[in-house]
């Protein structure tokens, strides 16, 4: 004869609890380091030697959007994969971070430009920009780290300060891969991802998010019920 397995209902409940807790938990976690990007029509702008950063930004966002993504990191970053065009097109690329220690920062970009572009880095506390260059050149690094066209910047950051970064560049054709890089106090040079940049980005405790309340709420539950069925268990 086949047995039937019977499962207790409030054992189905406290299941559900421990999976919706779980969920919640893996959620809310967060990537060191996160990158947004947007690409955007551009069918004709040409960098100019007066422009300025902010100058190109409001440019680039005058453009139809094309697509926007957040990433971990830029290797080998697509026109064609992410936003389905190789040509007449603008890049917006920003993070935020906190130094975990003082030091100078060199990012290196290799990408493909060819009306030219812009980077900046500002220190979020005061409204300061500490670097910015903007360069009307036809960019294009070829995929080789040697190359006179990628983009070198060195920043002395310290610990504990919070530091706004931002690039911008116009693509006429033919959108080649775009990588990012880093390095610390001479340090070799890495990939800028969220992996290999997590020893120099602090990470200060975050006010509550209301998925962080939302998942304090579900364990304070999961104790309750649990207390009232062992309660319920010792009166039966």
């Amino acid at each position: 004869m086949q047995k039937t397995l019977r499962v207790h209902p409030r054992a189905i409940v406290r299941l559900g609890l421990v999976v919706s807790i779980t969920m919640c938990i893996a959620s809310s976690a967060a990537h060191a380091l996160l990158f947004d990007i947007e690409f955007r029509e551009s069918l004709s702008y040409q960098v100019q030697a007066g422009d300025t950063y902010d100058d190109l930004v409001i440019e680039h966002q005058s453009g139809a959007i094309l697509a926007a993504l957040q990433i971990s990191g830029i290797e080998g970053l697509s026109s064609v994969a992410s936003a389905g065009t190789n040509g007449d097109y603008s890049t917006l690329i920003t993070t935020t971070f906190t130094a975990a220690t003082t030091g100078a920062y060199t990012f290196q970009v290799g990408t493909d430009w060819g009306r030219g572009g812009a980077w900046q880095t500002t220190d979020v506390g005061t409204g300061t920009v500490i670097d910015s260059f903007v360069t009307p050149d036809d960019i294009w690094w070829g995929n080789d780290w040697n190359n006179p066209d990628v983009l070198t910047t060195t920043v002395n950051l310290q610990q504990n300060e919070t530091y706004a970064l931002g690039w911008v560049g116009f693509e006429g054709c033919c959108g080649g891969p775009v990588t990012f890089r880093f390095s610390v106090d001479g340090s070799p040079f890495q990939t800028l991802n969220d992996t290999n940049f997590g020893t120099f980005e602090a990470n200060p405790a975050p006010e509550p998010s209301t998925a962080t309340l939302l998942c304090l709420g579900l364990m304070g539950l999961a104790a309750q019920r649990d207390q009232k069925f062992r309660r319920a268990r010792r009166e039966g």
